[in-house]
């Protein structure tokens, strides 16, 4: 019997002994990110953004490592990077016990509404904006984005009782160790996943095609919230499109959100490098923010590998994500004069990345 066969052989003979243990693969994901903007420079991004110097650029790696059932207690598990990474080489991955469920407490409902506009265009198209009640966002996004949003809150208020194994493990969540990765690293080479309730390492090699992406270099040629604002960025080689939102605040109870398009994903092709936020959607609120996001290339693997056609029960499946982010303020000349901390951003749009997440799951992005 060669290798192969007693792997499966073995697989088999454990799924027979503990049922449901290997009726799903093991899970592991791998993000690769360039941030720039207020993502990637603290307080001295956001002041470069508000000032037009420009911001810092870091890169950024995800880790994350899903098993189908409880982890066993003393666990150890850890992603072993190439020597191009300039770093590690062993990354720990850690996790952390679950919560068995919510309390029955009752909590204060958010009050207000949310004014959605899209497309690349100076003026407003006919049609908009659509008026979202926050109230009513709970009962329209997808079940998993409400479980987020309840374990975010679970997170906050502290989680009591009893707790289950972890499931999951991460990095650089957990890893109190966890140094900035440098700016010449390179994910080329190959990738080693190790845990010791694995019955299979995880083995993958990225090319030069799977590396962190460019900057994007995300501009915003006037930043004026009475007029539309044109937007621009780099064509990076390697993106598969682009995806840029804007939000702002109008007081306590009114969020303004603009996307480049609905119900694409990427909203806008690789061969563009430009788009306009209509005039006016923004002109009664404090200040906005313009996110853009290069969508990279994505590549999958898993073990063992499958012919066309052929259908063999999977040990582990990975998938690699290649990606770019970028941010600008908007509006914001005059708060740059007086204060570029990391609470001038909460200032702005209290909440505003959360909720942008809800809002991307109405529209399928």
């Amino acid at each position: 019997m060669n290798k192969h066969a007693l792997q499966l052989a073995m697989a088999g003979a454990l799924a027979g002994i503990l049922p449901g243990a290997l009726a799903a693969p093991v899970n592991y994901e791998m993000n690769l990110g360039t941030h720039s903007g207020m993502g990637a420079g603290g307080a001295g991004g956001m002041l470069g953004m508000m000032t037009g110097q420009g911001s810092r650029t870091n890169k950024m790696m995800d880790l994350r490592l899903t098993n189908p059932g409880d982890i066993p207690g003393g666990y150890t598990a850890e992603h072993i990077v190439p020597e191009t990474m300039r770093f590690g080489p062993v990354l720990p991955l850690k996790g952390e016990r679950r919560g068995k469920g919510a309390g029955s407490e009752t909590r204060d409902e958010p009050d207000g509404k949310v004014l959605i506009y899209w497309g690349c265009s100076a003026t407003v198209s006919a049609g908009q904006p659509e008026v979202i009640d926050i109230k009513a966002i709970g009962s329209r996004v997808s079940p998993e984005v409400a479980a987020m949003a309840r374990q975010s809150r679970q997170g906050k208020e502290g989680a009591g009782g009893e707790t289950l194994p972890p499931r999951t493990l991460w990095w650089p969540h957990g890893d109190s160790g966890a140094t900035a990765i440098p700016g010449d690293s390179s994910a080329v080479g190959e990738h080693v996943v190790k845990a010791s309730f694995m019955p299979q390492e995880i083995r993958y090699t990225l090319d030069k095609e799977m590396d962190f992406l460019e900057p994007i270099n995300f501009k915003a040629t006037s930043t004026a919230l009475n007029a539309a604002v044109p937007l621009q960025w780099d064509a990076l080689s390697r993106a598969r499109g682009y995806n840029l939102h804007a939000v702002g605040a109008v007081g306590e109870k009114e969020m303004v959100i603009w996307m480049a398009a609905r119900n694409k994903n990427p909203m806008l092709p690789r061969s563009q490098n430009s788009c306009t936020i209509p005039a006016g959607i923004f002109q009664k609120a404090q200040g906005a923010m313009a996110m853009a996001e290069a969508v990279g290339p994505t590549r999958g693997f898993a073990y063992p590998p499958q012919k066309p056609g052929q259908k063999q029960p999977l040990i582990w499946v990975a998938t690699v994500r290649v990606s770019g982010f970028d941010s600008v303020m908007l509006g914001m000349e005059s708060m740059a004069k007086e204060a570029a901390g990391d609470a001038a951003a909460d200032s702005v749009v209290p909440g505003g990345g959360a909720i942008i997440k809800s809002i991307k799951g109405l529209f399928g992005n």
